[in-house]
């Protein structure tokens, strides 16, 4: 971008979950709030020098950091003194532009990374990110908040049971089997794999102990632990008159692989009863997202989500989508924009035990992702969608497209991967398509289907597309200052 586009850019920009931008007028705690409040929760851009949206017009919004270079200077120096523990994840880009009195001066953005830490003000409070608001958290939010990021592990919490009459026997023993143990106690093998915890003269399972060999852990943990499927007519729920499920909803209960596992049959009987249609000279069935592609997601969800709360994995079938949603946000580190790229494990005993099975649901070698974008691309279907947490706050929902893509479509997703917003105006350059209704049609269809999100009004200047949840990248600034 050039500096007036990236100008234009900041300015249409509204303050979100993941954005605001302060006068540097502004006292240095009040920045420091949303430092705090961006780390805890999803990561975020504070722009400094640019004015409320809300209180300002836009042509008096640009006013630059030379207001107050004092307030910049101590804001800095308090991010690293002020907060505990330490932030890591921070950096400051420089953005030139001509200010409201027709001076150069320049914008100073600050880039704050989702942390896999709880950080706290020294003076006490913690903050997460609510909208637009900075809330403080209460003891239990905090609590709630370290699951969440997996800084405090419901895997390895001891459950209340000492005995191994609600475990499943032939699941132990083959995985004794499966990982040459099987002449070793069966209470010292768990010990030895962290799966059990000496107490006194007993031994006292641990809930990942329960969860992947316990007979039927919902019970056993007296919580929901299980999968809920659910497969409906069309491409949406119906709430009024009659539901409109093919089939009536399931439930599946029991050790996570086998949890796993009838998930994969329920899939594959899916294929088999979905009415054909005419490829080639064959019929193949009309669900066409590849069985690979399902179990990867199905396996992060059971590996990946937050045991503490109260809930099932959720599986929905539509006829043009499969969504696959698990309780919890995205533990750690990990947003929607590094998910291919960035490995955390928020409970890594359970991802250990099952990677360890002969029979095991995935290879653990932290490309799982990735390839399924890869796999969805090699069969000319819509990339995988993780919907971010402004959309879906408590859950990690990825929706698999049963479509396969418009040709159109790789051009303007690999524009946006680079440029982060789209106008009908440039799609058209870039495609070539020369028609605005016909770029406008496929634009909707895509929003309609949900692998883009619209800006704006149609009716005023000023709307564009972006992809769901995507976040501006560093590189679109110009001058890179320093990294934390």
């Amino acid at each position: 971008m050039t500096d007036k586009e990236l100008e234009d850019f900041l300015l249409d920009l509204r303050e979100w979950q993941t954005f605001e931008c302060k006068r540097v007028a502004v006292q240095p705690s009040k920045l420091l709030d949303v430092v705090v409040a961006f780390a805890n929760t999803d990561g975020g851009w504070i722009a400094l020098g640019l004015g409320d949206p809300e209180k300002v017009k836009r042509e008096d919004r640009l006013v630059g950091i030379s207001e107050n270079p004092d307030n910049v200077s101590e804001f800095l120096k308090a991010i690293d003194k002020e907060i505990d523990p330490p932030l890591a994840g921070w950096r400051t880009l420089y953005q030139d532009i001509v200010n409201i009195h027709g001076l150069k001066d320049q914008l100073l953005v600050i880039h704050v990374l989702k942390s896999d830490e709880v950080h706290s003000l020294k003076k006490g409070e913690t903050l997460a990110r609510r909208g637009r608001q900075n809330v403080k958290l209460t003891a239990r939010e905090i609590l709630r908040l370290q699951h969440e990021k997996g800084a405090v592990k419901f895997e390895s919490e001891l459950s209340s049971i000492r005995s191994m009459e609600l475990l499943d026997q032939n699941l132990l023993r083959t995985y004794k089997r499966d990982t040459v143990s099987e002449n070793q106690d069966d209470w010292q093998f768990l010990r030895d794999n962290g799966l059990a915890t000496k107490k006194g003269e007993e031994s006292v399972l641990s809930n990942s102990s329960v969860l992947l060999f316990g007979k039927n852990p919902s019970i056993a943990l007296g919580r929901k632990c299980g999968i809920k499927i659910s497969h409906y007519y069309g491409t949406k729920p119906t709430y009024t008159g009659e539901p409109n499920f093919v089939r009536r909803p399931a439930s599946i209960e029991g050790p996570l692989l086998s949890q796993i596992e009838q998930t994969m049959t329920y899939f594959r009987n899916v294929v088999k009863e979905a009415p054909p249609k005419l490829k080639g000279a064959s019929f193949r069935s009309s669900l066409v997202i590849p069985e690979w592609v399902f179990q990867e997601a199905v396996t992060n969800a059971v590996i990946h989500r937050n045991y503490f709360l109260q809930d099932d994995i959720q599986i929905r079938f539509f006829d043009d989508r499969v969504e696959v949603e698990s309780p919890g946000s995205y533990p750690g580190h990990i947003t929607v924009s590094n998910i291919r790229t960035e490995r955390y494990a928020r409970n890594p005993l359970i991802q250990r035990t099952l990677n360890r099975f002969q029979a095991a649901p995935n290879l653990d070698i932290g490309e799982g992702v990735d390839r399924m974008f890869q796999v969805m691309r090699e069969k000319v279907l819509y990339d995988p969608l993780y919907f971010p947490p402004t959309i879906r706050p408590n859950s990690v929902l990825v929706t698999l497209f049963n479509l396969h893509r418009v040709e159109d479509w790789d051009t303007v997703g690999k524009y946006l991967d680079k440029h982060y917003r789209i106008t009908n105006s440039e799609a058209r350059r870039i495609t070539g398509v020369k028609d605005t209704l016909r770029m406008s049609r496929l634009l909707k269809l895509w929003v309609e289907k949900g692998v883009l999100a619209k800006v704006g009004d149609s009716s005023k200047k000023g709307t564009y597309y972006t992809k769901p949840g995507q976040e501006p990248s560093p590189t679109l600034f110009s001058l890179p200052s320093e990294n934390k």
